[in-house]
């Protein structure tokens, strides 16, 4: 008999069991390890949020200016003493008697001398006198003391040119003086003080003929004594002047293409329109150079002028300096575009080559910009040499190729760059106002590179 063989049970070793769980949990950690190590590594393309802004803080911009005249300077001819006998800032003919000159300053006492003698004034003459004290009398001001000098050399002036002046000269020769009567040069305003600045011209304006500390103004009043060949008194010869002010560089090529602007005198807030230029100076530095045609008598005794001008304040976008870039787009006239698809974009009846074949396809790219007679597109949407069919059945075609050059910035709203002309209204220190509202234009709040020159058209970026 047989004997049973005791049976032995081996244990196998299971198959590896596997958590599903942990696999897509593991995938999805490396997954993110990758993308952190993509976001840390890559530069991010910074951005900039475009929002609504104005002029208005670079408005009515205060300036310094220098006025420029046609002036002419007289000399004395004789030494002595000076009277004059009409006020300064009044305006005078080439024959209006205006100062005399005598060696002792004895005028006063030639005058009592010969109006007590024979000459007498007739009614004519003490009425012109007298109308002269009334209108002084009825408009002097104790605040203004300087109008009592200013009266006191009319008045003098009136009654020299009713005296006889001839006898006025023989009776200085008969007591030893040298006397003589003298008539304006020249018509014009006459002004009695010199500052140098009287031969100034435009384009020979420097940086420092506007430093108000080193500029000296000589003044001249009766009873002076002067010398043979000094100046004594100058005529304005013209009602046309200028204001010549400092310009930025920003500034210059903001009034270079403005040929009229509103300025307001500060001293007392009279406000005009004028003419205005920008000139090279001698220094090579740009100057405002603003002309009017009144107002000369007003501040003719000013050298200095403290002005405004007031701009017009200008609403649009506000965008960085930064952000501008220039780009070649192409130009597709308007005849072949056609408003179409689920968001009515504009698109075109482009022909393309399919497996050897042309066919027809209805492309619709991004419009960068259009004007009256085209749509105007990134070179990057088109290749050169494209053809696009009339809409209108008429077999016409036209061949991509023609461009144009705009400024513009790049749009990031969708993740990547798509360029967007603008229209700049105002230039700012580091911004430009550009023009909102307009079709394919920018619209506030949309993200544009803070940098333009930093990406290209059709970049994907990481913000």
């Amino acid at each position: 008999m047989a004997t049973n063989k005791e049976r032995k049970t081996v244990k196998l070793k299971s198959a590896l069991s596997l958590n599903i769980g942990f696999v897509i949990l593991g995938l999805v950690c490396v997954y993110l390890f990758i993308n952190m190590v993509i976001y840390f590594t890559t530069e991010k393309t910074s951005y900039y949020e475009v929002v609504e802004g104005s002029n208005s803080e670079d408005l009515n911009t205060s300036y310094v200016g220098i006025a420029l005249r046609d002036e002419t300077i007289f000399t004395s001819k004789s030494a002595g003493y000076i009277d004059y006998y009409v006020s300064e800032c009044s305006r005078v003919s080439k024959n209006t008697t205006l100062y005399s000159v005598d060696s002792k300053g004895t005028l006063n006492e030639l005058l009592a001398e010969a109006t007590s003698s024979d000459t007498k004034l007739n009614a004519d003459n003490l009425s012109t006198i007298s109308d002269l004290i009334t209108s002084f009398t009825n408009g002097y001001d104790d605040m203004s003391f300087s109008q009592l000098y200013e009266f006191k050399t009319s008045l003098k002036g009136t009654v020299v040119d009713l005296v006889n002046m001839n006898k006025l000269q023989k009776l200085a020769k008969k007591k030893g003086e040298s006397f003589s009567i003298n008539k304006s040069g020249s018509a014009g305003i006459v002004m009695y003080r010199i500052d140098n600045y009287e031969t100034l011209k435009k384009k020979k304006l420097k940086q420092s003929s506007f430093d108000q500390s080193k500029y000296i103004c000589a003044q001249f009043s009766s009873g002076s004594e002067v010398e043979k060949g000094s100046p004594i008194y100058k005529t304005i010869n013209s009602e046309e002047w200028s204001i010549a002010i400092q310009l930025t560089k920003e500034q210059a090529k903001k009034y270079k293409k403005t040929s009229g602007v509103k300025i307001k005198f500060l001293k007392d807030d009279v406000t005009t329109t004028a003419n205005m230029e920008v000139v090279k100076g001698a220094d090579k530095k740009r100057y405002g150079i603003i002309t009017l045609s009144k107002y000369m008598v007003r501040y003719a005794t000013d050298r200095f002028l403290d002005i405004q001008i007031i701009d017009q304040k200008t609403v649009g976008l506000k965008i960085p300096k930064t952000s501008l870039v220039t780009k070649q787009l192409y130009a597709i006239p308007k005849e072949y575009g056609a408003e179409g698809g689920e968001a009515n974009n504009i698109g075109f009846n482009r022909q393309v080559r399919v497996e050897g074949e042309l066919k027809n396809e209805f492309y619709y790219p991004t419009i960068a910009y259009s004007d009256e007679n085209n749509y105007y597109v990134s070179t990057t949407l088109f290749e050169k040499g494209d053809v696009l069919l009339s809409l209108n059945g008429d077999g016409n075609q036209f061949v991509i190729g023609n461009t144009q050059e705009f400024v513009g910035v790049y749009s990031i709203n969708n993740g990547y760059t798509v360029f967007i002309r603008v229209n700049i209204l105002e230039t700012l220190d580091e911004y430009y106002i550009v023009e909102s509202g307009t079709v394919f234009g920018l619209a506030q709040y949309d993200r544009i590179v803070l940098d333009g020159s930093k990406v290209s058209e059709n970049q994907i970026v990481f913000q």
